[in-house]
């Protein structure tokens, strides 16, 4: 079994009397069964534009361009030109993405690691990290480590695709 054929999916949905059967890789599948349920519950579309649910393969390929995670699990920015407030979600979003797939403990960074990462003095961070607090882009997790928010994650969504788009 080559490995394409170990990762592929199946699934099987039942709403209603109506029935989706399809397989494949996620990322085939994923817009499949949500144009199913869009049609199948027409109420789910409209819940759809109304909550955020953030696309985190696209923004890794698009936070790729800016930032690299070493083997050791280091957070790197491969680009030093990013606007500080930038950067810091850039290497809080690979944390929250590393913490997903077991690759660090926890979502979030303390103050140092985050310096290290960006490049900048401590108190810089310190600075730009209450702006970010008050502006609920990043939370305080416990004493001195940041993770970012759902609002933070749709932020950087939405500058990248600027930045794509320039």
């Amino acid at each position: 079994m080559s490995e394409v054929q170990a990762r592929g999916v199946r699934v099987q949905i039942d709403v209603d009397g109506l029935h989706f059967e399809s397989s494949g890789s996620a990322e085939e599948l994923v817009p499949q069964i949500l144009q199913f349920i869009s049609h199948t519950i027409p109420t789910y579309d409209l819940a759809r534009k109304l909550v955020y649910v953030p696309d985190l393969a696209s923004l890794a390929d698009k936070v790729s361009v800016f930032a690299k995670m070493t083997n050791n699990n280091q957070l790197l920015l491969t680009k030093n030109s990013l606007p500080t407030d930038k950067a810091m979600l850039i290497v809080l979003f690979m944390a929250h993405l590393a913490s997903k797939f077991a690759r660090r403990p926890s979502d979030s960074l303390n103050t140092e690691e985050i310096a290290a990462a960006v490049s900048k003095a401590p108190k810089t961070i310190r600075n730009t990290i209450v702006n970010l607090q008050k502006a609920a882009l990043i939370e305080r997790t416990d004493r001195g480590n940041y993770r970012i928010t759902q609002k933070g994650l749709m932020e950087l969504e939405n500058a990248l695709n600027v930045a794509v788009a320039d």
